[in-house]
């Protein structure tokens, strides 16, 4: 999630479990703990380009970080506040315990809350490099967050009323619910698209549904099959078929596979959890230009195959002109995008976000963008 929702969750998470101990420090002090894990994109991230794909989301994002880190982190607090102002409840011996309390709480749900996005999180780290994700929440997603802001300034406002406590522990309860919700999003559209291919007789075919931004329901939908690839958006609100953008494969070329195989092929593929879409423009003197994208991301037009990816000059002979670079691929004007996105996760079609007017035409324009392909 952005660092803004895990400051809050972290805020109310402290809260829940030490305010009634130590008030609003445990606001403050959970929205830090909140923050911590994420401070690898600033300490780990700087090296290099390829850097924050490589580092971010790892050890501190690990489910062993917690129980390691939290008993220092608060007997240093504890032990703070028990030198400046030792009979405060905050500074008083048996507060040792809230205090380390609050700092468990606090970054353990950090990893726990981006599990349920599309990055996903490293939850074995350091012993294991595998990312797990449960793509239900989009990235930022005011409809989850602001609950969240609303019970952290109640608790602010008033930290020792028992109201406070009970909106905090009911937010809480309420933002774990509507993760599952928006896991169970994805399986509702899931289930749509493999009933539309049925429909449309696509034969096999492997289905992958992400989410978008800002709202739980318009998700995009990726779908590898023998004849090719498509990318279709669908709202689990939505009574339509799904209009999908086909492409035909690249095929076997040699010069993928040798992008592939480099060290940045290989961590961006690790990164991107395997989804990722090669496509290969002949250059001069019988070299090719070949770019590897994140399907898990994009919009309509350009990005609709990916926001970000790595491009390299691959010369006949198989062999890597120049070190593959990473890129970032031109999003132009966002604001209407987002416009889109909330009309279209409501259900109706909009320009950019269409429907089909059936799986039999949408089975037809997916033939026509292949053959021109």
């Amino acid at each position: 999630m952005d660092s803004f929702t895990q400051l809050t969750f972290g805020a109310c998470a402290g809260y829940a479990v030490a305010g009634s101990r130590l008030g609003r420090r445990a606001l403050v002090y959970g929205a830090i703990a909140g923050t911590i894990p994420d401070l690898d994109t600033f300490v780990l991230s700087g090296a290099d380009a390829w850097a924050e794909w490589r580092n971010h989301r790892g050890v501190t994002h690990s489910l062993f970080f917690a129980p390691i880190v939290a008993p220092v982190l608060g007997w240093m607090a504890w032990s703070a506040h028990a030198r400046a102002r030792p009979f405060e409840p905050a500074g008083a011996h048996d507060a040792l315990g809230a205090w380390i309390a609050l700092f468990f709480f606090g970054l353990v749900t950090h990893p726990l809350l981006d599990l349920f996005t599309i990055y996903g999180t490293q939850l074995l780290a350091p012993f294991s490099d595998a990312r797990f994700a449960l793509p239900g929440l989009g990235i930022i997603d005011p409809i989850y967050t602001l609950p969240l802001v609303a019970a952290a300034i109640w608790a602010l406002a008033r930290p020792q009323g028992r109201p406070a406590r009970f909106a905090v522990h009911a937010v809480l309860f309420l933002s774990v619910a509507y993760q599952f919700y928006g896991v169970a999003q994805n399986q509702r559209v899931a289930a749509k698209a493999q009933a539309q291919l049925a429909a449309e007789g696509a034969g096999l075919a492997d289905v992958r549904v992400y989410t978008t931004i800002f709202q739980p329901w318009l998700r995009r939908v990726v779908v590898d099959e023998p004849a090719g690839a498509r990318v279709g958006f669908a709202s689990s609100l939505q009574a339509g078929a799904i209009a999908w953008t086909c492409f035909a494969r690249p095929g076997t070329d040699p010069a993928v596979a040798a992008l592939r195989a480099t060290p940045e092929g290989r961590l961006f593929d690790w990164f991107a959890a395997g989804e990722l879409w090669a496509s290969v423009a002949d250059g001069p003197d019988g070299t090719k230009t070949v770019r590897l994208t994140d399907r898990r991301y994009g919009a309509p037009g350009p990005t609709l195959q990916g926001w970000w990816g790595i491009e390299a000059q691959v010369a006949a002979d198989g062999r890597i002109v120049a070190t593959p670079r990473r890129i970032d691929l031109p999003r132009g004007d966002l604001a209407p995008l987002v416009g889109e996105v909330i009309a279209a996760s409501t259900g109706r079609p909009t320009a950019l976000f269409p429907h089909a007017a059936d799986a039999a035409a949408a089975a037809e324009t997916c033939t026509r963008d292949r053959a021109r392909s």
